[in-house]
């Protein structure tokens, strides 16, 4: 595959991720902002929504993850010289990410569908055990993507060793990496999930227009072939 076809394929990744975030954020904002709220608005939301919650929570879970991990490849593969151990580490939290978000989106599914039967048939015990589940996928989300938060840290300070866009895209990405771990772990950073959303899109909108609009840079294998 030519370096053109991959930074294409870069490209598109980091803009699906921007759209995805997006979503999830006009979502939370405007349209569901009681999603997180439980019984009562997790409940409005399944009936009145449906069908369209599982497309929204397959969206913000495993279509980012599987964004990420194209994005990955696409920056990965542009090194020069190479890093092989750093881009190992960057790709496997990439993967890490990924399985996270299958993970979550399966939960949620499942959970949704359980929570909705229970309440309907008044089994208010086991409707007890599902709020569990829910509050165990808060703590684990909490608003951000703990596994794209790590890799985002780690793809800008590899991005900095190869001088690949501009130092200041780089600081921001490890900025809102830093910022969705201190959400996810401090509940007093909470009021800031929204800041770190739009740095979020931001940075993947960033880095989609870079790859878009640039030539491909020339690659180790490429400079050993010339």
């Amino acid at each position: 595959m030519t370096q053109g076809r991959i930074q294409l394929q870069g490209a598109i990744a980091a803009f699906t991720c921007a759209a995805c975030f997006i979503i999830g954020a006009v979502t939370l904002k405007w349209i569901a902002p009681d999603i997180y709220v439980f019984p009562e608005g997790r409940l409005r939301v399944i009936e009145q929504y449906g069908v369209l919650l599982h497309v929204w929570h397959f969206i913000i879970f495993p279509l980012v993850g599987l964004s990420v991990l194209f994005l990955n490849r696409t920056l990965v593969k542009q090194t020069t010289p190479p890093l092989g151990g750093f881009s190992t580490l960057c790709t496997l939290v990439a993967y890490v990410a990924l399985c996270h978000d299958i993970a979550m989106f399966t939960i949620e599914t499942l959970s949704n569908e359980l929570f909705l039967q229970q309440h309907f048939e008044s089994h208010q015990q086991l409707t007890q055990q599902t709020m569990t589940i829910y509050s165990v996928l808060i703590k684990l989300r909490a608003s951000t993507e703990w596994g794209i938060d790590v890799w985002l840290c780690l793809m800008n300070v590899y991005l900095l060793f190869q001088r690949r866009f501009h130092p200041i895209l780089q600081i921001l990405g490890i900025a809102v990496g830093v910022l969705g771990v201190l959400v996810l772990f401090n509940s007093s950073f909470h009021y800031l999930e929204f800041t770190y959303l739009s740095g979020m899109i931001i940075w993947f909108l960033s880095v989609g227009v870079w790859l878009a609009i640039t030539n491909p840079p020339s690659t180790h294998s490429d400079n050993l072939g010339t």
